[in-house]
């Protein structure tokens, strides 16, 4: 499990493989998702616990400085996550889609639950077992496709012996994000 926490707020986050066709429609009709400060996110398109936690650290400095674009925490986390300015277009590039077998659950502070709880209530309405190594398992390079980052960018980032630079330009698109 991750947890982080940043400026008061806190973010718990796990993959599991679940047993219900529709994971997102199975929190919804459970009062979870609309109501509580839960994202799903399909753990194919984060490349790492860095990825999750840029976004989240994103997402709350958006709220505290009233940048934000979406009205909810967990849909602005989503927003970075996908490293996309609109929405729409985040849900479809990292949301969760029926069919889905391994889902990634990050669960925000500020709802009826801590995080933690929060989490435990979603792993019990999808019948998951928690994932170990799967909370981000992109392959780094169909990320940055997907994000239309050019090779170019990626070439000019010099190596690292903690992140590879493809890992470092998704890092990058969600940071430039913040701030344009």
């Amino acid at each position: 499990m991750l947890l982080v926490e940043y400026m008061g707020h806190r973010m718990a986050a796990e993959a599991y493989r679940v047993r219900v066709s529709d994971p997102v429609g199975t929190l919804v009709e459970a009062g979870l998702i609309g109501r509580e400060p839960i994202q799903l996110y399909d753990p194919s398109a984060v490349v790492s616990a860095r990825h999750l936690t840029l976004a989240f650290l994103c997402a709350v400095d958006a709220f505290s400085t009233g940048t934000n674009r979406a009205k909810r925490m967990e849909v602005e986390f989503l927003r970075f996550l996908a490293g996309s300015r609109q929405i729409s277009e985040a849900i479809g590039l990292v949301g969760v889609r029926p069919g889905t077998e391994v889902v990634g659950v990050a669960a925000f502070s500020g709802g009826g639950l801590d995080p933690v709880g929060l989490l435990e209530r979603a792993r019990s309405l999808l019948g998951g077992d928690p994932e170990p190594g799967m909370l981000a398992s992109a392959n780094p390079s169909e990320v940055l496709r997907r994000m239309s980052v050019p090779e170019e960018l990626v070439d000019a980032i010099p190596e690292s012996e903690g992140a590879s630079r493809e890992e470092l330009a998704v890092l990058e698109r969600i940071s430039v994000l913040r701030i344009i």
